[in-house]
């Protein structure tokens, strides 16, 4: 990883750490029970780290996947909005394709999948859709285009089944547009919560394949170009050592 990639990454995990302490501070509240329990360092830590888990959220994750990919020379693009239009005869093809893997009649294969979407669809106008939003859209220097939905590492099984859906109508939008584009559409997740046992999802093995769902060390290899994993980690813990005694400073 680039001396400047580091730094922006370190910058970033910095500020939303401070954020968090700063806004801790203004909003404090009484809590004697919590209080004649725990310490205040304790519940200090706490607070802090149960806002991380709610708020430091996909926003963030969002910025440190746009980081890594520019720091590689991929362009990168948060929030970014997918236009184009979906004919009928290719919405079809797509809900075919959704309701055959949630009645476990096809195996999931963007590939395959790709290529009966671009078979289908028709040219069409660059207008906005309901699924427009994507998370983060990268673009290698071939040419390749990968559109992301970065989501919590436990969805339940509606939102499983309807980002595949979408993932699936992204393809289309863009097809619709320039029908020989080089389109990824992909699920990633910033971590694995069953390490060091594989990701395993009970919505993994039915609705996507390998290349449609990454999932942390694979996915932020895969948005940096390059083996990052474990230093993009030792920075998360650099911060974290170097905002140590301002935390303890507060009690």
């Amino acid at each position: 990883m680039k001396k400047d990639t580091k730094e922006k990454v370190k910058e970033l995990v910095r500020n939303v750490i401070l954020s968090k302490i700063d806004k801790y501070s203004a909003e404090t509240e009484y809590k004697p029970f919590f209080q004649a329990i725990f310490t205040k360092e304790q519940i200090l830590t706490h607070t802090i780290v149960h806002s991380f888990y709610t708020s430091f959220g996909m926003s963030i994750y969002e910025q440190l996947v746009k980081i890594l990919a520019e720091g590689v020379g991929y362009e990168a693009y948060t929030q970014y909005d997918l236009l184009g239009e979906i004919d009928e005869k290719t919405e079809g093809v797509i809900s075919k394709i959704d309701l055959e893997l949630r009645a476990g009649k096809r195996k999931p294969d963007m590939k395959k999948e790709f290529e009966e979407i671009k078979n289908s669809i028709q040219k069409g106008k660059i207008m906005n859709d309901p699924d427009k939003r994507v998370d983060v859209f990268i673009k290698k220097p071939d040419g390749t285009e990968i559109y992301f939905d970065i989501t919590s590492v436990k969805p339940n099984m509606k939102e499983f089944v309807a980002l595949k859906k979408k993932l699936l109508r992204w393809i289309g939008l863009r097809l619709s547009v320039e029908k020989n584009a080089k389109v990824l559409t992909a699920i990633g997740l910033p971590y694995n919560p069953y390490h060091p046992k594989p990701y395993a999802r009970w919505t993994k093995g039915n609705m996507y394949d390998e290349n449609q769902l990454m999932v942390g060390q694979d996915f932020w290899n895969f948005v940096a170009g390059e083996d990052v994993y474990d230093e993009f980690i030792e920075i998360f813990k650099e911060v974290g050592e170097e905002l140590r005694e301002k935390v303890r400073s507060m009690n």
